[in-house]
């Protein structure tokens, strides 16, 4: 497993991962990896860097990722953005690459921050998948297209072997370029992500949304192949009428009976996750409740 940690996370989020990790592999669990991030600080990458390249053609779809659809693990939620006008909203996916038998019809939505405005950010349920097999699948129209897989988790049980690699604090500099390259080759199957995802707040006006974008193309390259499963950090609160992490980032919570984004739970394998946001107080009575 990848493990990588920039900082501290809430001390019950360590103990809620550990102790889902520990449950695997009927009671035990795997040796975790020896990779620690350097501790000196870090400037954040350039935005001329390759790493937030955008993909080539009119309009097309960026920053795709994929995290869990379902309570069970049988979907997934595509999410994508078209930057310059609406596009397709239809994923076309199969069994077989460049085979596309089924398709699914998402929603969109955008939101302002200032003078900023964000592309057209889609979400896109594909459920009723087969567990333990590869899916391909297709998304955008015509010559700006783009093609991707992922892999659905084994049929749910104790003793089902699973790799998940945990990270938290990313945010977008060389060092999270090391984590990110790390954990791809470490054959994790899936994000349990801990929070403080693009640390785009710590820009101003319109930049805090174009640090969105660009921490969204650079995670595509491990998030658009395998679920991330996302909670937030204290780096998502933005006290502003519309979120860009609530817009931006899609949970299965009515899957597991919640009414809120910020809290769900999930089975995968041999896991059972809960995910709790410290930093949004659950409650008709919280200025975060949505």
């Amino acid at each position: 497993m990848a493990v990588s940690f920039a900082k501290l996370v809430p001390l019950f989020q360590i103990m809620l991962y550990l102790t889902l990790l520990l449950s695997l592999n009927n009671g035990t669990a795997r040796i975790t990896s020896r990779f620690i991030r350097t501790e000196w600080p870090s400037a954040d990458i350039p935005l001329h860097n390759k790493v937030f390249d955008i993909p080539k053609g009119h309009n097309a779809p960026q920053q795709v990722r994929i995290t869990q659809g379902d309570y069970d693990g049988k979907a997934v939620i595509i999410s994508w953005v078209t930057p310059n006008e609406l596009g397709s909203n239809r994923v076309q996916y199969g069994k077989l690459e460049k085979k596309y038998d089924s398709s699914a019809e998402g929603t969109v939505t955008n939101y302002t921050f200032y003078k900023y405005k964000s592309g057209y950010i889609h979400h896109c349920l594909v459920d009723d998948l087969e567990y333990d097999t590869k899916y391909y699948y297709k998304i955008g129209d015509g010559d700006s297209s783009r093609e991707f897989w992922f892999q659905t988790p084994p049929k749910i049980h104790p003793d089902a072997p699973y790799t998940f690699g945990i990270i938290g604090d990313l945010g977008q500099t060389y060092n999270s370029l090391s984590t990110l390259k790390h954990y791809m080759q470490s054959g994790g199957q899936s994000v349990l992500f801990l929070g403080d995802l693009s640390y785009a707040d710590r820009y101003e006006y319109n930049d805090v949304g174009i640090r969105w974008d660009s921490w969204g193309r650079f995670i595509e390259q491990s998030a658009a192949y395998q679920p991330w499963i996302w909670s937030a950090g204290n780096h998502e609160i933005e006290f502003m009428p519309n979120m860009s992490y609530l817009h931006r980032i899609a949970t299965p919570y009515t899957a597991s009976k919640s009414t809120n984004p910020l809290w769900y739970a999930i089975r995968r394998a041999s896991a059972h996750i809960i995910v709790l946001s410290s930093y949004s107080p659950y409650g008709n009575l919280s200025h975060f409740h949505k």
